[in-house]
């Protein structure tokens, strides 16, 4: 009898393996092609465009709260949030983009001489109606949202369903490299990443004159966009098989020029002090390009770096590497890539900074180029015209759906959310308010809007929006000083022995006494005049000097 049961279950179970091995076939069978048709793509579009815009503001809400929340518990600071803050209130005031320079003697100079990122200058205008760093901080967050629509768009355009494309739009939105951007302070490249997106949709629509002022305000986001612009005008020659598109490179080639060679030497007094971080490679940038050309087994050899290759892995896989399948796409972003990869400063190559904003645009729209090509790919027609394809084998939408569970992945293992999950970059300690943070609070409120100051580098976001503001430890111009020995900065790196040192120094300044005293602060106010107050009422001249930046 138990034989007769167990030959029994083998039949069932072998009945059910074939039929599991059946349904199987069944989904990798090739399908018919099945297209939607005007009215039916355009009642999706309609009816997904809602779900890509609550996702976008959702994206907004979030991150806005998120670092104002950064900004109250002063994880944000002069360097480079407060940096921005006073570039935008010496503007809006009457002083264009100027900025008290981070240095052993600083002075006032152009934000300019540091980066050529003129789009700052159209904050003035909101903050003569919002006069806060906070200001930055969320439009900031509702700018990068605004990269939906043209994802949702490009999306729309190249795999004709409005359903996978907009499930690809919230894979742009769950990007992690997306989140940490808008949490790294604010950086006016991060805005360059939805315009760039912009840029590339009407391009590929061919639409050059609705193309044109995105490309214009990306690039005055930074000087280095420029650089990925003109890769833009060459991807788009290759792909139609015209020179007109090089045009583009042209105008960008030689706005890099100018920008590098002219601007930032002009307002500076030398070149730009990011130089610095290639000296393996020269002491100029056209020495530093000849050097990476000319020698490269050094090149490759730093490209091939660990920390390299493990940026890099971060970048493609929360897109589930679908980027790879669109090289030609990914290469657009190469310049940056290059300048990431080889510079001695490792904070380029994490995707926690802002160096990505830059990379974004195009992995993501190589993305959804990648998606298209493996649906082809899957129906038989590898390497061949759509036409070519016997069938489907996966529907467009799964595939865009397989690309967003990897967005969603990416989150999970290594996001900016300040959720309870196993790689969570941030906790929710990360963003609370301590006492230490209401005791600064106190002691920023000691201190007159419009006074000169000094402060530490963890304070220096709060007390930018004036003409002058000094980093600690240089206080000689300053009439108010804050420390802070909880965070000991020496400029804009912790150095407990150095922080020291300046406090004491300023401890035994009989130009200054203590007014605050509380859990390791101090504020100091100026009782006498500094004999080496320089003209114009204690502003530092506009002289150049070699080799200064205000910003990392």
């Amino acid at each position: 009898m138990s034989g007769r049961r167990e030959k029994a279950a083998r039949r069932r179970s072998a009945a059910g393996t074939a039929a599991a091995g059946r349904r199987a076939a069944r989904l990798w069978a090739l399908a018919p092609l099945t297209e939607l048709d005007d009215a039916e793509r355009a009642r999706l579009f309609r009816r997904n465009a809602v779900y890509v815009v609550v996702g976008a503001v959702l994206f907004a809400a979030i991150y806005a709260l998120l670092s104002w929340l950064k900004y109250r518990a002063y994880m944000d600071a002069r360097f480079d949030l407060g940096n921005m803050v006073q570039a935008v209130y010496n503007t809006a005031h009457g002083h264009f983009l100027e900025i008290t320079s981070g240095e052993l003697k600083p002075r006032q100079m152009s934000r300019l001489g540091s980066h050529v990122d003129p789009i700052l200058a159209l904050f003035a205008l909101p903050w003569l109606v919002w006069p806060s760093p906070t200001m930055l901080l969320v439009l900031q967050a509702v700018i990068v949202a605004t990269g939906a629509w043209p994802a949702y768009r490009l999306g729309t355009r190249v795999t004709r369903d409005p359903r996978a494309a907009a499930l690809l739009a919230g894979a742009y939105l769950l990007y992690p490299a997306l989140g940490f951007l808008v949490l790294n302070e604010f950086h006016p490249v991060a805005l360059a990443t939805p315009l760039l997106l912009w840029a590339f949709l009407y391009v590929e629509e061919s639409r050059w004159l609705w193309a044109l002022p995105f490309l214009l305000l990306a690039a005055a986001c930074k000087e280095t966009v420029p650089l990925v612009i003109g890769m833009m005008g060459v991807y788009f020659a290759i792909r139609r098989r015209s020179w007109r598109p090089l045009i583009l490179t042209a105008a960008a080639a030689a706005y890099f020029a100018i920008a590098v060679w002219g601007i930032i030497p002009h307002y500076n007094g030398d070149q730009s002090a990011f130089i610095s971080r290639y000296g393996d490679y020269g002491q100029g940038a056209g020495e530093v390009v000849k050097t990476a050309l000319t020698h490269p087994a050094q090149t490759v050899t730093d490209l091939a770096a660990q920390d390299n290759l493990r940026y890099w892995l971060r970048l493609l896989w929360p897109l589930g590497f679908a980027s790879l399948l669109s090289p030609l796409t990914v290469l657009i972003a190469a310049p940056e890539l290059l300048l990431n990869a080889l510079s001695a400063t490792t904070f380029q190559r994490r995707i926690e900074f802002h160096y990505t904003a830059l990379e974004i645009p195009f992995l993501f729209a190589a993305a959804v180029l990648g998606v298209m090509r493996l649906w082809r790919w899957l129906g038989g027609g590898f390497r061949r015209a759509e036409k070519a394809m016997a069938g489907q084998r996966a529907r467009r939408e799964t595939l865009a759906l397989l690309v967003l569970l990897a967005a969603l992945a990416g989150n999970y293992f290594m996001g900016p959310l300040p959720f309870s999950l196993p790689g969570a970059a941030y906790g929710g300690k990360y963003y609370a308010k301590t006492a230490h943070d209401a005791v600064l609070d106190e002691a920023v409120r000691m201190i007159p809007a419009g006074a000169k100051v000094s402060a530490n580098n963890n304070a220096g976001a709060q007390l930018a929006a004036r003409r002058v503001a000094y980093v600690f430890p240089y206080f000689a111009g300053a009439d108010w000083v804050l420390v802070d020995e909880q965070h000991p900065f020496f400029y804009d790196k912790e150095d407990a022995r150095m922080h020291q040192l300046a406090l004491g120094r300023l401890v035994l300044d009989n130009r200054f006494v203590s007014v605050f005293a509380k859990d390791g602060v101090y504020v100091f106010k100026r009782v006498a005049a500094s004999p080496a107050a320089t003209q114009g009422g204690g502003v530092p001249r506009a002289t150049p000097t070699p080799g200064v930046s205000p910003t990392p």
